[in-house]
């Protein structure tokens, strides 16, 4: 399970950096990014997951993230 998690940590992180770089270059918009961030965020929001703290922390490294690279430039 830890391999997994860390496989999901890594591929999220790439993913927001990636963002980052494009929203950076001016060629990934604001509606673009939250359009990323939920879809991202819905499979993590499902009800059989509302009691996950695994998926919690998820989320929320996800939430703080992503508020990099929504922040104005």
């Amino acid at each position: 399970m830890a391999d997994h998690e860390a496989s999901d940590v890594s591929a999220i992180n790439g993913i927001v950096s990636l963002a980052n770089i494009l929203r950076k270059r001016g060629l990934l918009t604001d509606g673009e990014a939250s359009a990323m961030y939920e879809s991202m965020s819905l499979p993590l929001g499902l009800p059989k997951y509302a009691e996950n703290s695994d998926v919690q922390h998820l989320q929320s490294n996800l939430d703080r993230l992503f508020a990099v690279v929504t922040k104005p430039k």
